[in-house]
């Protein structure tokens, strides 16, 4: 009954250390997800400021400013 019991034993503190060890794989998988979120704001922030600016730029809207400064 000894080898069982020391089985038992050592395959109930296996299971907790396992168990221990996938929730903070878990909670790391959740905090790198979170910062792939922020970067891809990050990211579509700047996209959108360069396409505004792209678009403000075009010949066609600076010509039609500049028009639209002189007529009046």
């Amino acid at each position: 009954m000894d080898q069982i019991e020391l089985a038992i034993v050592l395959l109930t503190i296996l299971v907790t250390i396992l168990t221990l060890v996938l929730i903070v794989l878990i909670i790391l998988v959740v905090l790198v997800l979170n910062k792939i979120n922020k970067v891809a704001e990050d990211a579509r922030q700047i996209t959108d400021n360069l396409s505004s600016a792209t678009a403000w730029l075009s010949p066609t809207t600076v010509f039609s400013a500049a028009m639209r400064a002189f007529r009046k």
